[in-house]
């Protein structure tokens, strides 16, 4: 089968290789029928956090074609959206409603753990990973449940959004959007995107929000003259640099709340003591993924799309011309959908 496959640090290809087969209880195999490339891919990529021969990638959809006798809730032939996790539900982790931080489990496409930008894939632990999609919905519909949407909602989550509150994401990629998306259900009364390129902005406002270019202004004064001087009730941090953190911090008023859910490249310096007298609470880490069903029956509700994220198509053939649009944000590149 053909696989995205990590080679080095900056060099990934196209390969063939062996399709996977049943090796524990519990395990399903999948054909893929659609898969997408993440910003967590690029820092696979470039920061070498695969191991050399393995397939990447973490989003996908599939129709499943065998599983072990200890899949209970799968059948061959059902179609089905997946975590980019896998975990045992069993140790004290998963118990705790904490499956991030399985001692059995992993993530699909890192540390050695084969990805899903490939024709066919393993699940272990299935019936923990997998969800069945509805007659009604399409691939495009739910491939992000399982992955972006589960963290973008956790940002609204963590910061305890509710009706009337005012909320602040930095960063309108596939996370900051969804999470933008998402901030409605919640009785978000202002929601407001910060990000540098306008494309995304645009997207933004579709979903609602007021939007500032932090290129072309100082997103933390316009978020403070929004709110009467105020700050946000919630802020949450869709982009992991230094600059947007802080922005973010400085942003959200007295009392609130701030998730921090983009991915931090490098350690920098925060001063904590001004905001240490301020009741402030600060949350960060990997998305809660306990709410895919939850949010597949929004979509097939008519509640929430995300359909419009998919700016590009590519074949899995065709990968590496669109790893190169979604890392060099080319012609307004949001999301990728692969489709061997």
């Amino acid at each position: 089968m053909k696989a995205v496959i990590f080679n080095q640090i900056g060099d990934i290809s196209i390969k063939d290789v062996s399709a996977p087969a049943i090796e524990r209880p519990g395990d399903a195999i999948i054909r893929i029928t659609a898969s997408s490339i993440c910003a967590s891919d690029i820092h696979t990529k470039y920061k070498g956090n695969q191991e050399p021969g393995k397939i990447i990638g973490h989003e996908y959809c599939g129709i499943v074609i065998e599983n072990e006798d200890h899949v209970l809730n799968l059948k061959k032939g059902d179609r089905v959206a997946g975590r980019p996790a896998f975990n045992c539900g069993q140790c004290y982790y998963c118990r705790h409603r904490q499956q991030s931080l399985c001692i059995n489990g992993g993530i699909f496409g890192v540390l050695g753990n084969q990805g899903v930008q490939a024709e066919y894939a393993r699940i272990p632990f299935a019936d923990n990973a997998l969800t069945k999609i509805p007659d009604n919905l399409q691939d495009e519909d739910v491939i992000f449940t399982g992955d972006i949407l589960s963290t973008g909602l956790s940002g609204l989550l963590r910061t305890h959004v509710g009706l009337g509150d005012t909320v602040a994401v930095f960063g309108a990629g596939p996370v900051g959007l969804c999470a933008v998306a998402c901030a409605p259900l919640f009785g978000a009364s202002l929601v407001i995107a910060v990000d540098v390129l306008d494309y995304r902005l645009d997207i933004a406002k579709k979903f609602g929000a007021v939007t500032i270019n932090a290129s072309k202004e100082d997103a933390v004064t316009g978020i403070m003259e929004l709110t009467e001087g105020i700050g946000v009730d919630a802020g949450i941090e869709a982009a992991g640099s230094e600059t947007t953190i802080k922005a973010c911090l400085k942003s959200t008023r007295r009392g609130g709340e701030v998730s921090i859910l983009g991915i931090i490249d490098k350690p920098f310096l925060f001063d904590l003591r001004k905001r240490f007298f301020d009741i402030f609470n600060l949350s960060m880490g990997f998305g809660d993924q306990n709410h895919m069903e939850d949010l597949i029956k929004l979509i097939a509700g008519g509640r929430l799309s995300l359909r419009s994220l998919i700016t590009h198509n590519y074949p899995l053939a065709d990968a590496l011309g669109a790893y190169d649009v979604f890392e060099k944000r080319l012609e307004g590149c949001i999301k990728v959908i692969l489709k061997p």
